[in-house]
């Protein structure tokens, strides 16, 4: 399976997940945004004229400065080191 699209599928599945969590904590608004969120980025998987799929990735969060990261995923443009 194309890396990209494994990609968008966990964030499909961690958005959905953190809904129910929040519904769960009485955050309704949020976990309706999440959903939303979700439907939409799920949507525009469908959709063959949208190939465009844009993440934030916080590399500070990671363990590993973003390195396994750029592994995982292989792609050139992303192969920017650690953190200096």
């Amino acid at each position: 399976m194309n890396p990209a699209l494994n990609l968008v599928l966990e964030r499909i599945e961690h958005l959905v997940n953190r809904a129910k969590f929040l519904k769960r904590c009485k955050e309704e608004s949020l976990s309706l945004l999440l959903l939303e969120e979700a439907r939409s980025l799920a949507s525009s998987m469908d959709n063959d004229d949208e190939s465009l799929f844009a993440m934030r990735y916080h590399r500070y969060f990671s363990d590993s400065f973003g390195v396994d990261f750029e592994i995982m995923h292989g792609d050139p443009e992303l192969m920017f080191g650690g953190v200096v």
